[in-house]
């Protein structure tokens, strides 16, 4: 679709990351642990850390697919991994996603496998080996923007959409930069959530041993918290 390209006729990739989040709520929903089944119970999913190995990007009228799958639990995190295939069924992006099961009254986090030991995950299927991690600054950060939460960006769980995120990470970087680059992979750690009207500060650097990987992190004007924070490796 047209809006879900940029300036250079490439997929963009909080356009890819929302595709991926529309398939994991689908496939959680089949295998009964999507939104219908645990908002009733108290419960709710939230992406808490991805990665994401680019190798191609789709163009306006491309058909793709995607496949997805609940990988493993490791630590208090349930492991979900995506595909993204072009129309020769070629892979053309790898991700590994981390999620926290949330106790919607306690905001304490919950062990699916401990709670429904009858849900059955992949193990043996990796697209993306990596785990969690904690991401680490650059030593010198400058500051890029401030932005406002507004109303589009506001999601069905009344805070700022994971992709948004990404969105903001891109706009640290002018149209001459996304035209000479693309993205490598991506690594983005989702600390806080966003609400209407909060106001977010953009920050970048740069790792000095790889000029082409930056570390972007978001924080939260009034409260200091930090929305988000991301290592992006470029072409």
């Amino acid at each position: 679709r047209a809006f879900d390209v940029d300036a250079n006729d490439r997929m963009k990739v909080n356009t890819i990351l929302d595709y991926f989040q529309d398939a994991a709520s689908n496939d959680a929903e089949r295998m009964n642990f999507g939104y219908s089944d645990f908002v009733p119970r108290g419960l709710t999913w939230v992406l808490s850390w991805a990665k994401f190995d680019f190798i191609e990007y789709p163009k306006f009228m491309d058909e793709i697919k995607i496949q997805t799958w609940g990988k493993k639990q490791f630590k208090l995190y349930s492991m979900r991994d995506y595909l993204l295939f072009n129309s020769k069924d070629e892979i053309i992006c790898k991700g590994t996603s981390a999620w926290l099961l949330i106790d919607s009254k306690s905001l304490r986090p919950k062990i699916l496998t401990q709670l429904f030991p009858e849900i059955k995950m992949h193990e043996s299927e990796d697209a993306l080996s990596d785990l969690p991690t904690k991401i680490i600054p650059t030593e010198k950060n400058e500051y890029v923007y401030l932005t406002q939460i507004r109303y589009s960006d506001i999601d069905l769980n009344q805070h700022a959409n994971n992709a948004k995120y990404i969105e903001l990470m891109l706009d640290c970087y002018n149209q001459e930069f996304h035209r000479s680059h693309t993205i490598k992979s991506l690594i983005v750690s989702f600390n806080a959530q966003s609400k209407y009207s909060d106001e977010i500060q953009l920050y970048k650097g740069t790792q000095k041993e790889n000029p082409l990987t930056h570390y972007v992190e978001a924080k939260n004007l009034s409260s200091s918290k930090m929305v988000f924070q991301a290592i992006v490796e470029w072409n």
